[in-house]
Order: structure tokens, then C-alpha cells, then sequence
């Protein structure tokens, strides 16, 4: 009996601690407006809104502000429907939101549509996307010949902290690695690091401070030898 308490309670105990660590290791994201636009729609032709999705999912907001026309707010990924929202005749003024899934990197498109020839629909909308990822333009990876160079830019941390990794795939060559911060509008050298064929588990991991946005330069310094790499930024908790 004794026994299978002991082997019982460290059952719990083992549980507990994978559920803590689930827990802390969770990516941290940040909540950003992608896109936020204001008018008035007539029933003579649509209000036709578009941006590029910087993140998996992407919440469309639709505030009516005035008006009384029914209205429909079609909103596509890529030209292809995936959802809409629909406003019946009224003065009532709710504030309706879709949520669409898996559309990273795609050009969102979302159609106000006034159904009723004489009446106005006055609205406010916002699209808002929560992402781990900062590097502009996403993970970027390839191979740099002896001299060429790759550059990354990222967007500021909402917990202004920034995590850059930075891995060899393949190849031997030796790498220098710069990085700057943008203060205002200029660019202001942060730190200088040396890719070295012997580097721990190839790779090189930046902890980045501040509400900055950052650049980051990988320059293959081996002529004769490969680089071949994988760089890409996130939110730091």
C-alpha cells in the first residue's frame, strides 16, 4: 500500500511539473493593428480594404458608427472567400469581428457592401493579428558564397525584448555577425560577433534589449567555403 502511494504521488507530481513547464515555455506573441480604416459606404460601390497578414490569424473588427443600410463585409485571403459579417437595416450601431485562420502572408481583403440604395453605412474597422514572429518578412534561409552577405530587419518587441537565432545548415565557412538598432530614423551600430567554424551547436543566439527595431547582417569572411543558414527573430518573454 505504502508502495503505491509513493509511486502514485510521484505519478502527480511528474504531472504537475509537465503541465508547469508547458506552461513557461509557451511562445510569447505580441497583438499588433495591421490594418484600420474609417468612412462612409454608399450603395453606388463598396469600400475595398486590403493588407498583408503578418500573422497565422487575423481578427477583422467592423464598428458601425452610423447609417441604417443592411450591409455585407465579405472578407477573402489570396481572392479566395473565407468569411463574411452581415449588418441587417437598423440604427442600431454593434460592433461585429470574424476571426480567420491560416492566412500568414496573405493579402487580406475585405469588402463593405451597402445593400440599400438611400440609406448610409458609417464604420470604423480594424484588423489585428497576434504573432511570435518579428523578422520582417518572416525566417529567411539560404547560402552565402565568400563576401556575400544577408540582412534581416525586425519589427519592435512588444515586450522589448527580441530573440535572433542564427544557424549554420551547412557548410564551414567563418561568419561575422552585425547587428543595429533603429534610434529615430537612422540606423546605429549595436553589436559586433564572430561565427566561428567551431561555433556550439552552430549556432548563435542574440538576446536583444529595447523597444527597437533591429537589422542583422551574416557575412560569409571564408573565401572558398560555403555558408548556408537559417535566421529568424521573435518575441522574448
Amino acid at each position: 500500500m505504502k508502495n503505491y502511494i509513493n509511486t502514485h504521488m510521484k505519478t502527480i507530481v511528474l504531472a504537475l511539473a509537465l503541465v508547469f513547464v508547458g506552461m513557461t515555455t509557451s511562445a510569447q506573441t505580441c497583438t499588433s493593428t495591421l490594418k484600420s480604416r474609417s468612412g462612409t459606404v454608399m450603395a453606388a460601390g463598396p469600400a475595398k480594404i486590403t493588407f498583408t497578414a503578418t500573422s497565422n490569424s487575423v481578427r477583422v473588427s467592423i464598428n458601425k458608427t452610423g447609417g441604417k443600410a443592411k450591409t455585407t463585409v465579405n472578407i477573402y485571403a489570396n481572392g479566395s472567400f473565407k468569411d463574411r459579417i452581415i449588418f441587417e437595416n437598423g440604427r442600431d450601431t454593434p460592433t461585429k469581428a470574424k476571426t480567420i485562420p491560416g492566412v500568414l502572408g496573405k493579402t487580406i481583403r475585405v469588402d463593405i457592401v451597402n445593400q440599400s440604395v438611400g440609406n448610409k453605412f458609417k464604420y470604423s474597422m480594424q484588423a489585428t493579428g497576434s504573432t511570435s514572429n518579428l523578422a520582417v518578412g518572416g525566417k529567411k534561409t539560404g547560402r552565402l558564397l565568400g563576401n556575400q552577405k544577408k540582412t534581416i530587419e525586425t519589427r519592435s518587441s512588444c515586450t522589448n525584448k527580441t530573440k535572433v537565432t542564427i544557424k549554420r545548415t551547412a557548410g564551414k565557412a567563418r561568419g561575422t555577425v552585425r547587428v543595429w538598432k533603429k534610434v529615430g530614423s537612422s540606423w546605429v551600430e549595436h553589436s559586433s560577433n564572430t561565427f566561428e567554424r567551431s561555433q556550439p551547436r552552430n549556432e548563435m543566439v542574440l538576446n536583444l534589449n529595447g523597444n527597437h527595431k533591429f537589422k542583422i547582417e551574416l557575412k560569409n569572411i571564408s573565401i572558398g567555403n560555403t555558408f548556408s543558414y537559417s535566421m529568424d527573430a521573435k518575441v522574448r518573454n
